[in-house]
């Protein structure tokens, strides 16, 4: 680039010591029209000078004096001219001119040698012809220029002719001599200021023919050095066809990204239709094919690039047919563009618009439909133990139960899919928390289905809900057991994984770093790409009807999402699946034993609890469980009547609130509200859909404590004992 500085300042430089001939004609033409303004000066003074002394002394006729004063006249005319439209100088005006002085030379020189009859009356006027030649050939531009130089090339002829023609004295022989002699001079002048300046010209048009050709070569290598620098510059394929000699030209973009020698494939054009994937090839030569065939100029076609490394990516060519006088394709001329990425970007997109419109209708139907749940729980638990001697109302009592934790489960596996379910985090060792699942999907898979589970060493911990992180493995391995019906092998490893910028597309949404990857591998029937493609999809399953929700892998989906982590699936028909999760690593740190409280049956209290819920059936049920476990409760509809309780002097051990809730007021704002009152207030939430009131980022804040609805009695007792106790 530094050379490409220096070369147009050595230019410069030697247009400023040497002149271009296009500089030189338009310094010519600046000199030609001074000279027509002197001229024409010269002549006006000459004619008014004619006048004065012809008309003083006497020594002109009168006819004289007419045609000097006409000379006046016309000069000055043409210097106004001149001094409107200067351009007019080297054209109109000194054709003009020329043509006017030779006609008033021979005017004026015939009346004077008729008035005196003798030649030198007539020398003042026949010396002008040799500077009208000259006059002539510097100053006219291009004006009749041939019509005119023969007529100021013959301008003598007439006065001559007139003077020989008037000779009948045979001792005027001596004149006739000097007539001829005047002739031979003047035509031999002709012939070399004519030589002189028929050879100045041609070297001027010469030379300005060079220079346009210089000029052209330098605009073309400009040209091709900037098609060349914007074909390095882009990341799009640049190529340019002939379609004639089928000779095609590739930027460097070829090699650097698809991996193909531009070189090798400078003649090949069919080489181009093998890079199209074997699914696109037909609809895509077609489609370049009709449009050649029809006329038009345009070509776009989106489809898949076969890479020399057999990936796939998703590009968009674009062409500009050009065609000759008859119509015919000679030249295609166009770019290849790589869309991956955005493909990739528009399919996040559109996932994150679906994962928000399952988020709203979960949201909108979750709090609703939990708290009819949760009713249906309790009342079921309530007929068990009024009926407990009756194994007739006891069956109704567990088939309504479990009917009520499959909906739970359902509604809960939407919230994780839609990345909205409350997480409460802790910092866990994944190799432990498997060992500890093994036994339990030993009894899930079937007994002719081998299980090998590995652990790479030192895997590092991670910070996850522990049971999503469970239920997540526990659907997998549900999914690898359903694959292999006929038995098979399943794989649980775990082991560390450090992902860099260029290991992940820009679509998904983790942070380059250390991460733990748990895989869960079968050697069963596999997936087709379409099932692949939708595998994580709510709703979708490819099991008989009845025999799944559809819903376990977007659940596993949506858990990792929310973890900040990643999902990734691997699969070929017959081969078998691998699904690994990936899960931000976290920092080591001592292994903190969470405080168990022994399940030793209903534990209740005596403990005064206000408990504050907008829904009139479960409000109902919340208080006569506590009730039943010895709780002084108190109950409130909103979170205004819950403080207003509080005014009037109550003091409570418990608030158990609601937290999605109508009055303005919800059951963060009123637990804040509270402890301003009775700051050692203990506080626990519930809700079938939290929001934003208690979760962030989709993980519970720091302290809070929830109980998601729908749940039993012994987990409302459990969960009140344990807060209290805390």
């Amino acid at each position: 680039m530094l050379g490409q500085d220096r070369q147009p300042t050595r230019r410069t430089e030697q247009k400023a010591i040497m002149p271009s001939a296009l500089d030189l004609n338009a310094d010519r033409r600046r000199q030609a029209r001074k000279t027509v303004q002197i001229a024409l000066l010269i002549a006006f003074s000459g004619a008014m000078l004619g006048v004065f002394f012809g008309v003083a002394l006497g020594a002109v006729s009168t006819a004289e004096v007419w045609l000097i004063g006409l000379c006046a006249l016309v000069t000055v005319g043409l210097l106004i001219l001149i001094s409107v439209q200067p351009a007019m100088a080297t054209g109109v005006i000194t054709g003009s001119l020329s043509v006017f002085f030779a006609i008033y030379l021979n005017a004026v020189a015939i009346l004077a040698y008729r008035a005196s009859e003798e030649m030198v009356a007539i020398v003042p006027y026949i010396t002008w012809f040799f500077p009208l030649v000259m006059f002539h050939q510097f100053t006219n531009f291009g004006f009749f220029k041939r019509s005119i130089d023969l007529l100021v090339s013959l301008a003598p002829v007439p006065i001559a002719t007139y003077v020989l023609v008037r000779m009948t004295d045979p001792r005027d022989i001596a004149e006739v001599g000097a007539i001829v002699a005047f002739l031979a001079s003047f035509f031999a002048f002709v012939l070399f200021v004519g030589f002189f300046t028929r050879h100045r010209d041609q070297e001027i048009l010469s030379a300005a023919m060079a220079e346009e050709a210089e000029r052209s070569a330098a605009v073309l290598r400009v040209s091709e050095e900037r098609f060349r620098l914007l074909g390095r510059a882009t990341n799009d394929l640049i190529w340019d066809a002939d379609l004639k000699s089928e000779w095609i030209w590739w930027n460097e973009t070829l090699q650097n990204v698809y991996g193909y020698s531009p070189e090798a494939f400078d003649t090949n054009m069919s080489a181009w239709e093998n890079w199209i994937h074997l699914d696109d090839r037909d609809r895509v030569v077609e489609n370049l094919r009709s449009v050649i065939e029809s006329g038009e100029s345009n070509w776009t076609s989106e489809y898949r690039f076969l890479c020399a490394d057999g990936r796939a990516l998703d590009v968009v060519a674009r062409g500009l047919v050009l065609r000759d006088h008859s119509g015919e394709a000679i030249r295609l001329i166009g770019s290849t563009t790589d869309v991956t990425e955005l493909r990739a970007l528009e399919k996040k997109l559109r996932q994150s618009q679906k994962l928000e419109a399952v988020g709203q209708l979960t949201g909108g139907i979750a709090h609703d439909f939990n708290n009819l749940l949760t009713i249906i729980v309790g009342s079921a638990e309530t007929l068990a133990d009024i009926h407990a001697k009756d194994p007739r109302a006891q069956q109704l009592a567990k088939v309504t139960m479990q009917a009520a934790e499959r909906g739970a489960t359902l509604t809960s596996h939407l919230l994780s899919y839609a990345r909205r379910q409350a997480l409460a985090p802790e910092h866990l060792d994944p190799v432990a928390v498997l060992t500890g699942l093994e036994g339990l999907i030993c009894r899930t898979i079937n007994e002719d289905i081998q299980i090998q589970m590995s652990a790479a060493p030192g895997v590092w911990p991670i910070e996850v809900d522990p049971g999503q992180f469970e239920n997540a493995i526990l659907n997998l391995v549900i999914n690898a057991r359903d694959a292999m019906p006929d038995g098979g092998k399943l794989t649980i490893a775990a082991s560390n994984a450090t992902f860099m910028a260029d290991d992940l597309l820009r679509a998904e949404e983790v942070k380059e770093g250390g991460y733990v990857s748990i895989s869960v591998t079968d050697n069963g029937c596999g997936m087709t790409p379409e099932v692949l493609e939708r595998a994580f999809e709510p709703f979708f399953t490819t099991k008989e009807v009845g025999k799944g929700s559809g819903l376990g892998l977007s659940m596993v989906w949506g858990f990792v999402q929310q973890s900040n982590g990643l999902a990734r699936i691997y699969s070929e028909p017959g081969e078998g699946t691998s699904v690994k999760l990936y899960f931000p690593a976290a920092d080591r740190k001592e292994k903190q034993e969470s405080a168990s409280v022994p399940n030793t049956g209903l534990i209740g209290g005596t403990e005064r609890i206000l408990v504050v819920e907008d829904d009139d059936m479960v409000r109902s049920h919340v208080v006569s469980q506590l009730r039943s476990l010895g709780y002084d409760c108190k109950e409130a509809a909103s979170g205004a009547d819950a403080i207003e309780i509080m005014e009037r002097g109550h003091d409570f051990d418990l608030l158990f609130t609601d937290v999605v809730m109508p009055g303005g007021m919800n059951g963060r704002q009123l637990a804040d509200a509270a402890r301003l009152r009775q700051p050692d207030l203990r506080i626990i939430f519930t809700s079938g859909y939290a929001e934003d009131a208690i979760v962030h980022q989709g993980r519970l804040d720091p302290g809070v404590n929830l109980l998601s609805k729908p749940y039993r009695r012994a987990d409302l007792a459990e969960k009140v004992r344990r807060v209290l106790d805390g």
